[in-house]
């Protein structure tokens, strides 16, 4: 496999090689010293056969949009033109791109498919940007089945066992929890992605229901519009709202009251834990410089197609208040960790899923779209807790407010699962927990320490050899389903790991130097 040269190096495995591998690999190369290049050998374990896109990007339907404009997106946490310099770049050689880079990027949505393209590019970019600085980066294409921790890590795959120094969790999201026991039915499908190979077979369908109301179930519905769909779709979910709808594009906002300097004055520079009521005092200040009121924030709608027709008419206005909670990005994961336990425990209960959906906007396209199919009929939002019976081989019924309805097809598109309770949800952290490498956080995902991404174990020990990156880390983060979130933590963890790397072929694994936890 290796000569004895590459054996004595510092080696660091990434499991997963989707958009947090690329983050955490372009921070980690960027700021890597030729002494330390010398000393270190990086592996990615990946099963797809291109690394880059992930699961989030993969290759699909181009009906699948980005819900950021292209001119935002980056995994970079200092650089947000990366993803819009390559499109016009790219359109020299594309032509099938010519369309895309001619737009106005500063309001211009994507299919997710160019973007995971552009994540491909940028992966080999990053991998030869490392072998200029002397340091090789190799791509295992297979999965990992599981981790053990002795003097070194262990990392086992179907045909072969490596080992590292360092591990990088980069898994990608979780699998979507199957909350009403239809697994394994005929009828039944568990995710809609890849949207092409798992939803196009279902065009001939009468009636198709799809379970939840957010980014990924209007995935399903426009899919299924753009490619001719002629049947009835119902979107059934708890709360029974669709996302809200991104306005028109504006300079930043600046914040006046909700900054890292008035976190660490009221937390004491971390020693104390805050209320939400001091939290909340800062964000009514915040929104009020905008003219918005903050209740109007966490009000669930009593209609919400009146809604969806309100926010699609204003959509191409600037919505002040969606600017504002975009510059929140600075500093959501740094008010998350100064509030105490129950404060946490409440925003969970009663303003996560408002925040989240307010934070996540849909495009006015796709608005515009789901708009047209209701009003045509062909598509319902159907509120509460439905009763699924899968007694019939051939189809599924659902009892809902509306009556009971038989569908050919159930759709589950509930997105993520908030913490891995069970093999499916992710096979590998399943592992983790079962062996103690890691722990359940009851806030969400696994426990990882703040200022550094390091796993805590079952001896409630950060191993600071292994780290996490995304929707794992929700307890401790709260907000990670943006890329732009995402590369902020990778490049804490870049920036840790390298400042304590050994030099000169020195394997020293010490204790990191802490980053502030600063955005």
């Amino acid at each position: 496999m290796f000569d004895n040269q590459e054996q004595q190096k510092f080696t660091i495995a990434v499991i997963g090689a989707g958009g947090a591998c690329v983050a955490f690999l372009h921070h980690l190369v960027v700021s890597l010293a030729p002494s330390q290049a010398a000393a270190l050998r990086v592996q990615v374990f990946e099963p797809r056969p291109c690394a880059g896109p992930g699961l989030a990007y993969q290759e699909d339907e181009e009906t699948l949009l980005l819900n950021r404009v292209a001119e935002t997106m980056s995994v970079s946490a200092s650089d947000y033109s990366t993803f819009s310099a390559w499109l016009r770049w790219k359109s020299h050689h594309a032509r099938e791109l010519r369309p895309v880079s001619a737009a106005n990027l500063s309001a211009a949505y994507v299919p997710r498919p160019v973007f995971g393209r552009f994540l491909a590019d940028f992966f080999r970019e990053t991998l030869d940007s490392a072998r200029q600085k002397g340091l090789e980066i190799d791509v295992v294409p297979a999965a990992v089945q599981g981790i053990r921790r002795g003097t070194r890590y262990l990392i086992e795959t179907p045909g072969a066992r490596y080992e590292a120094d360092s591990v990088v969790l980069a898994v990608g999201n979780t699998g979507a929890r199957d909350h009403y026991q239809l697994g394994g039915h005929a009828r039944f499908l568990d995710s809609p992605y890849p949207v092409r190979q798992r939803i196009r077979p279902l065009l001939g369908a009468r009636r198709i229901c799809v379970i939840g109301a957010g980014l990924s179930a209007v995935d399903v519905a426009v899919s299924l519009r753009e490619m001719g769909y002629q049947g009835g779709i119902d979107l059934v979910s708890r709360g029974g709202s669709l996302p809200f709808v991104r306005g028109r594009q504006a300079q930043a906002h600046q914040p006046r009251y909700l900054t890292q300097a008035a976190l660490i004055r009221l937390s004491n520079h971390g020693a104390t834990r805050i209320g939400l009521r001091a939290l909340g005092r800062l964000l009514r200040a915040e929104l009020r410089t905008v003219g918005y009121d903050w209740r109007a924030l966490f009000r669930d709608s009593a209609d919400p197609l009146a809604s969806l027709r309100a926010d699609t008419g204003a959509a191409g206005e600037v919505c002040q208040w969606q600017l504002v909670l975009a510059a929140t990005n600075a500093v959501v994961s740094t008010a998350w960790h100064a509030l105490d336990a129950a404060s946490q425990d409440v925003v969970l209960k009663r303003f996560a899923r408002q925040w989240r959906a307010r934070r996540a906007p849909m495009p006015r396209e796709n608005a515009l779209k789901l708009l047209q199919m209701i009003e045509r009929g062909q598509l319902r939002l159907l509120r509460g807790a439905p009763a699924f019976d899968r007694s019939s081989a051939d189809a599924i019924s659902a009892t809902t407010a509306a009556g009971t309805v038989r569908y050919d097809y159930v759709i589950n598109a509930t997105g993520s699962a908030q913490w891995v309770d069970t093999p499916q949800d992710s096979a590998l952290v399943w592992q983790m927990l079962q062996d103690g490498l890691a722990v359940r956080d009851p806030r969400g995902g696994i426990r990882v320490d703040f200022g550094t991404g390091a796993v805590i174990d079952q001896h409630n020990e950060p191993d600071w050899n292994l780290r996490a990156l995304g929707q794992i880390t929700n307890g401790s983060y709260f907000f990670v389903s943006s890329l732009e979130m995402i590369a902020r933590h990778a490049r804490r963890i870049a920036d840790d790991l390298l400042a304590t790397l050994p030099y000169e072929g020195r394997r020293v694994i010490g204790q990191p130097t802490l980053v502030p936890v600063a955005e």
